[in-house]
């Protein structure tokens, strides 16, 4: 009996130890903690396009250092990949203080372009680069320019007020660097302004095609960036040669233009029907209806509009049209996704107009329930 006695003593003796040196280890390790500091913590002052940056996942975000003893999580390494994958560019960061702890460890202060996440990440243990949590991003990659965009005059597709990337102007791509946004908020005073394109290129994360407009006649006021898709090439006001015909091609939803191809051919004569009429039915001379025909499908490709085939309507229209003079052609746009684009014509096959039917939940390329 006496030895179960000592022996249960001898045990709790030892369990009242062992706890006492997790306790001590605890104490130890809080005291380390709290002997954390921030000795530096400033403003950069890099040009903003430098100090763009994406998160890596290998960090989380805090509400200050996350080595000092009150740092609370802001969001967890699963969200900032979440972030980094994203194909939006309001997801993009920007980092903006920078801070040093007496351990030698660097964290920066950062914050998502739309302003949704903001606070502290681990950034390694150098100023001089990006580690850690983050690293370098250019959001942004510049480009070069097309034969189109460099030889042809543009104006505003659609002119007007909205925020979306193609009706205004902005004095960078939409996004890309961190609270600079429009350049005009209404593009309407500048609708019949010629403009040239100088610079393009693509946001990283759309990877949609950006163009700097600058006008030709000096009203600069609206000089900026803007999606290639919110331009069509400009009106053609040169006089139209006596052996050829201008075909002006126009939106078939909104009646704007989107641009103008003439077609020439050699010996014809101003006044002469570009076609024949062949038993009532006015035709092309199979030459002429494919050098038109590629001609027309060329250029409002670059503007978003690609595909487009001559209907036998206009097809038509064109053989009746007259050398030395114009003729107007509607074009549809591509259909946009998980769409049916249901196209009306006249008897003859022209298009009137056209409605684009939409449902989220479609699946491209099936059919529509009978």
């Amino acid at each position: 009996m006496r030895i179960h006695i000592k022996q249960s003593v001898i045990i709790s003796l030892a369990a009242f130890g062992l706890l006492a040196a997790v306790g001590a280890t605890n104490a130890q390790n809080a005291s380390a903690k709290s002997r954390v500091r921030v000795t530096s913590n400033v403003k950069l002052r890099t040009d903003g396009s430098t100090r763009n940056v994406a998160f890596t996942g290998k960090a989380g975000l805090y509400t200050k250092a996350s080595s000092l003893k009150s740092a609370k999580k802001v969001a967890t390494t699963i969200t900032l990949k979440d972030l980094a994958r994203s194909k939006k560019s309001t997801k993009n960061v920007r980092a903006y203080r920078v801070a040093r702890t007496n351990k030698g460890k660097v964290y920066y202060k950062v914050v998502t372009f739309d302003g949704h996440y903001r606070g502290w990440i681990y950034g390694g243990r150098s100023k001089a680069v990006f580690a850690g949590g983050l690293k370098s991003y250019q959001t942004f990659q510049q480009g070069s320019l097309t034969n189109d965009m460099s030889n042809n005059t543009f104006q505003f597709a659609n002119p007007g007020t909205a925020n979306d990337n193609q009706t205004v102007t902005y004095k960078q791509p939409a996004w890309t660097q961190y609270k600079i946004g429009r350049q005009v908020t209404d593009s309407t005073p500048y609708a019949t302004v010629n403009y040239k394109i100088d610079q393009a290129g693509t946001r990283t994360r759309e990877g949609d095609q950006w163009v700097h407009i600058y006008a030709t006649n000096g009203n600069s006021g609206a000089d900026g960036w803007i999606l290639y898709s919110g331009l069509k090439t400009a009106s053609n006001n040169s006089p139209i040669a006596d052996n050829a015909i201008r075909i002006n091609l126009v939106d078939s939803a909104t009646g704007s233009s989107i641009t103008s191809v003439d077609y020439a051919k050699s010996g014809a004569t101003k006044g002469a029907t570009v076609g024949s009429n062949v038993n009532g039915a006015w035709k092309l001379d199979s030459n002429d209806s494919s050098a038109i025909q590629s001609q027309i499908s060329a250029a409002p490709s670059p503007l978003g509009y690609t595909g487009f085939t001559l209907t036998p309507g206009q097809i038509a229209a064109i053989a009746q049209g007259t050398f030395g003079s114009s003729v107007t052609i509607s074009v549809v746009k591509p259909t946009i996704n998980k769409a049916v684009r249901i196209v009306l014509t006249d008897p003859n096959g022209n298009v009137i107009n056209s409605i684009d039917y939409t449902n989220a939940n479609a699946v491209n390329g099936n059919q529509l329930e009978p």
